[in-house]
Order: structure tokens, then C-alpha cells, then sequence
């Protein structure tokens, strides 16, 4: 396989964002945006780096990309929204198509906390994507960013952690500083609306054993999705795919687990 490289851009705002093209093996048969989740890089552990190389060997060609305020790429943390980082996936693909000087629809893989993200930019602008893949998603982030938050009481939030947002710009590390922006956008960020407006095909795929974000979350949010949806899950699988405690990805059934799901999105993305 050829070298891949790095490639810069910039986001709709003007965030630099920093990514790496992996070219594809012999004739390019398609495009996939790699999207990593919160606390992490483009590689997601090892894991993007080997599904880029498993892609390519199928003809597909990617670019995975440090989200704002994480890796190589600018912004700050306590700045992060998910309208943000859905305009990140947007200006990636825009520059992935432009290595090819083709204008059309791609496939976008997006894991974790990028999951919700991926998929708003799915249902906002369905005619760029071709297939979506989610891994261990989150959907709901009113969940993650007001309702389970000690300091949220009838969504209000507490004098105390106002005072943090005020004099620090942030509430606490989770994994990255949650500022003002995001606990706002989340009370109107509804996976029961989004979803619905996502028409493309779906592949999710899960861990039972996710403790980070539940298998239940993916399979109540299933049956919503306006286009075909399914829900692959591994048994006994942590977030990430992994065995608890394992994160070099470096236990044999971790990566027979990671080995099974590029080979799974490999299928999905070239059918």
C-alpha cells in the first residue's frame, strides 16, 4: 500500500483540523471519513489506523482527522459543541473529495461521542453521505451533559458550578473541559427528532459489556432511523470494543473483537 499522508484544513469557522489520508489499494471504489471519539486522536488507539489500512485494502479511501481542541488540530476544549463537531465532519469530507476532484456522496464511521454528531450531520445534509457507521454511540447528550450531571437541578444548573463556568469557563473534565456552549446545546439536541432524518444506511455496532455508553442506548434508538438500520453487538465487548482495563488494545480478544468489526464495516461500506 502506498504512504499515506497528512493533510490540513479547516473547519466552517475556521478551526485547523489536521488529518491522514490513507490511499487506497488499486482503484478507489469509495470514501470514508473517520471520526474519533472524546479524549482521544484520529488514530483511536490503533484502532482507526488498522480500520483505514483494512479499508483501503478494499478500495476505499480515508481520511480520519483530529476533532477540534484534540491531537494535532486547533480550538479550544471548553469550546467544543456537537453542531462543531458535525461541521468538522462536513469540512473533512469536502476535503476528502477534493483529493479525488469528485463531488458526491461518502461514507462517514464515527465512534463514541462523535456518534450524535455524525448522525445530525447525516440527517442536515443527506445528500453527502452514502453509508453511516456508529461505534458505541452517543446519542443522547442531554443525557450525558445535563440529566446525569450532579449539578444540574430542574435544569437549572447549580449556583456553584455557574461560578465555575463563569470564572473558569468550564464545569469539570469529561474527558475534555464541558463549557457553557455545550450544556446549553444540549437540552435541544432530541435523538427521538434527529434520527428520524437520517435516511442513508445505518450499521451500529455495540459491546454488550459498554459501561461508558450502554448497549440499550443503541438498541432503543434502533428503530428510529428513516433509512435501513442494524445492530451488530459483541458479547461481552467493553467500549472500544476491548476487555475491561485493556487500553493499548493489546489483550488477544480485543483485537479479535477490533478484527471483526473492520472486517464488518469493510463488508457494510463495499457491498
Amino acid at each position: 500500500m502506498a504512504s499515506e499522508w497528512e493533510v490540513r484544513f479547516r473547519s466552517l469557522d475556521g478551526t485547523n483540523l489536521v488529518g491522514t489520508v490513507t490511499p487506497p489499494v488499486g482503484a478507489t471504489t469509495g470514501l470514508a471519513v473517520l471520526v474519533h471519539g472524546a479524549g482521544v486522536t484520529r488514530e483511536e488507539g490503533g484502532f482507526f489506523t488498522r480500520l483505514a489500512v483494512g479499508l483501503a485494502g478494499a478500495g476505499v479511501k480515508c481520511l480520519r482527522f483530529d476533532l477540534r481542541a484534540h491531537g494535532g488540530s486547533g480550538g479550544r476544549p471548553h469550546d467544543i459543541t456537537i453542531a462543531g463537531i458535525a461541521n468538522d465532519i462536513r469540512a473533512a469530507s469536502d476535503r476528502l473529495r477534493q483529493e479525488i476532484g469528485v463531488d458526491g456522496p461518502l461514507h462517514v464511521i464515527a465512534a463514541s461521542f462523535s456518534g450524535g454528531a455524525a448522525a445530525l450531520h447525516a440527517a442536515s445534509r443527506p445528500r453527502d453521505l452514502e453509508r453511516l457507521v456508529l461505534l458505541n454511540p452517543r446519542l443522547d447528550y442531554r443525557d450525558r451533559y445535563v440529566d446525569s450531571r450532579p449539578y444540574f437541578r430542574g435544569d437549572y444548573i447549580t449556583a456553584e458550578a455557574g461560578r465555575d463556568l463563569d470564572e473558569r469557563g468550564f464545569t469539570e473534565m469529561s474527558p475534555f473541559e464541558l463549557g457553557r456552549a455545550l450544556h446549553n446545546e444540549a437540552f435541544h439536541l432530541d435523538p427521538e427528532v434527529y434520527l428520524r432524518g437520517v435516511r442513508t444506511p445505518v450499521l451500529m455496532v455495540h459491546g454488550t459489556k459498554d459501561t461508558f455508553v450502554p448497549v440499550e442506548s443503541s438498541r432503543r434508538y434502533l428503530p428510529l432511523f428513516a433509512g435501513p438500520a442494524e445492530l451488530l453487538e459483541l458479547e461481552g465487548a467493553q467500549h472500544g470494543f476491548a476487555v475491561h482495563e485493556d487500553p493499548g488494545y493489546a489483550d488477544p480478544q480485543t483485537q479479535l473483537w477490533q478484527a471483526q468489526v473492520i472486517e464488518r464495516v469493510t463488508g457494510f461500506l463495499t457491498v
